[in-house]
């Protein structure tokens, strides 16, 4: 949502803004569940009982694809295979890709253009953004059969909780980053009614002691049968059950963009009497993994990418040693990303889950640990709902936000080609929009992040205790 239809959304009443919600969703429905969708739902409900020895061949099969597409139509593939005397009958599947390089955040900022194909225009192309909790936001581009791909594995997530999406699916409050009840706003409702999708949308920037008696009075009227959110978001609610002594029991909680610790995991469970079931996911669209119904790892959706782990060398790790994720996407032709490198660390099991599906088995993704930030009025920010000023900003090496008071923020920029004044303007004024017009925001623009005396790097540091 743009400047422009942010401010006349904030200016409406609410029953209104649950109608802009609703019909803001009912055009997202079309993309994301349009097209190709149910045929690519539909494979996914055949693939992952497939023997691992056929997904493998499937995997196979797809980047022959990818690789052939790539160098007929985009020429950053191009040059890379004839810079290395290769043709895409050189690369046969998965044991082949090392024959490539690795692909970085520099190369896609530095080659946009040129990791476009050529049979995409400019206009057509579907754009999105990196979390930035890393520090270092990212622009990527899909196509459509990227977007229904995606949305399908969702739902194949979903499933697996036994649960459903969509108009017949099931009742869900949502937690996450979204500013969709105005900041100002100092009184209930703090949430707003999706009625397309039977959606609460719960908004993560009112949470406080005093507020979140009243997020469960309208919980209570709900009825939701899931709860969906980052991990430290259902946490602080789920603390909030433990310190009044009652449950609130669902069919499932679905959490994801966040590092779900064992103690957030412990009490999310006991507090909505249900399992969680996690997943992981990239902006970059190269790779997901979820959590079945036997939580015995994340299952790497294997239709949907192709995952490596390289050490620090760049060379693949065996399964069980740790290592960088490096994901090639099967279904992005518009631009296509081979052997692209994150930020996050796992490893790739040896063994295969229970449930008897042939996908991998990967364990947790190790990203950066954050802390929640704590306002002077009792709010509690969950750092994901913090990445979105950052998403657009390609120009910042890196960034850090530091918490020194309740009503003080500290965002360190190491600032790239293309930064100015302007982009400093915008932080500001798009973090005292989640945060309040009474907390400081001070950018400070330095040579290198802070980074903890083992070596780990952390975006969000807060100095101030948490608040329940």
């Amino acid at each position: 949502m743009n400047h422009y239809l942010a401010t006349m959304y904030a200016a409406t009443p609410t029953w209104v803004q649950n109608l802009i919600l609703t019909g803001f969703s009912a055009r997202l429905e079309r993309e994301r569940y349009g097209g190709r969708y149910p045929e690519f739902r539909d494979l996914l409900a055949r693939t992952e009982w497939l023997p691992h020895a056929e997904l493998q061949a499937y995997q196979d099969e797809r980047l022959r694809a990818v690789v052939a597409y790539a160098y007929e139509n985009v020429p950053y593939y191009r040059r890379s295979f004839d810079e290395r005397k290769l043709k895409p009958s050189d690369i046969g599947g998965r044991e082949d890709l090392t024959k490539l390089p690795l692909l970085t955040r520099d190369d896609i900022r530095r080659n946009f253009d040129d990791l476009r194909s050529r049979t995409v225009s400019a206009k057509a192309l579907r754009t999105g953004h990196t979390s930035g909790t890393t520090g270092t936001p990212l622009t990527v581009g899909y196509d459509k059969e990227t977007v229904w791909m995606t949305y399908a594995v969702f739902d194949r997530h979903y499933r697996w909780a036994s649960c459903k999406l969509g108009r017949d699916g099931n009742r869900i409050a949502v937690a996450r980053g979204n500013v969709i009840v105005p900041l100002t706003q100092r009184r209930p409702p703090f949430w707003r009614l999706n009625s397309l999708q039977h959606q609460l949308l719960l908004s993560s920037f009112h949470m406080s002691k005093e507020n979140l008696p009243y997020y469960f009075e309208e919980l209570d009227r709900f009825k939701p049968e899931v709860v969906d959110g980052y991990p430290s978001t259902l946490y602080l609610l789920a603390k909030f059950l433990k310190s009044i002594g009652r449950t609130f029991p669902v069919r499932a909680a679905i959490t994801s963009s966040e590092t779900l610790y064992d103690f957030q995991r412990q009490a999310i469970e006991e507090s909505f009497a249900c399992r969680v079931f996690d997943y992981y996911a990239l902006a970059e669209r190269v790779a997901f993994s979820h959590e079945c119904e036997r939580h015995q790892g994340h299952h790497l959706a294997m239709e949907y990418g192709f995952t490596e782990i390289v050490g620090d060398d760049g060379e693949p790790q065996p399964r069980g040693s740790a290592g960088k994720l490096v994901s090639t996407g099967l279904h992005n032709l518009a631009m296509p990303l081979i052997r692209y490198v994150t930020n996050d660390v796992s490893s790739l099991r040896r063994e295969f889950c229970g449930c008897g599906r042939g996908l991998e088995l990967m364990e947790d993704v190790t990203t950066k640990a954050e802390d929640v930030l704590t306002l002077k009025d009792g709010r509690m920010i969950s750092p994901s709902v913090l990445t979105h000023p950052f998403k657009p900003l390609d120009s910042i090496e890196g960034s850090q936000i530091v918490q020194t008071a309740p009503d003080a923020v500290t965002v360190r920029i190491v600032a790239g080609s293309g930064y100015h004044d302007a982009l400093t303007t915008h932080l500001v004024t798009e973090l005292q929009a989640r945060l309040g017009q009474d907390v400081r925001i001070d950018v400070q623009l330095v040579d290198a992040l802070e980074y903890s005396k083992n070596g780990k790097f952390k975006w969000v540091i807060s100095h101030v205790p948490l608040g329940i």
